[in-house]
């Protein structure tokens, strides 16, 4: 892949970024014990999980493609 900005782990890192932004960001504004800081801290927390299962998913589909062409490399110098 030559363009780097399609390049999935990139698209998870600001992901994760943004959302610590996010986070961040709305804290202050919100009083404690208000509803909202609750909602809105389960919303983020909820998004943070879905894009840690996709970072697992992503190193796990690396793993298995470098596995891939190992497997094939090897049975290319076997013959």
């Amino acid at each position: 892949m030559s363009d780097n900005t399609l390049d999935p782990a990139r698209i998870i890192s600001i992901l994760e970024i943004l959302l610590a932004q996010l986070e961040a960001s709305l804290a202050p504004q919100i009083k404690e014990g208000d509803d909202r800081k609750t909602f809105l801290k389960s919303e983020i927390d909820g998004y943070k999980d879905k894009v840690s299962r996709l970072n697992k998913v992503l190193k796990s589909h690396t793993a298995a493609e470098r596995r891939k062409r190992f497997l094939k490399k090897q049975n290319h110098q076997n013959r």
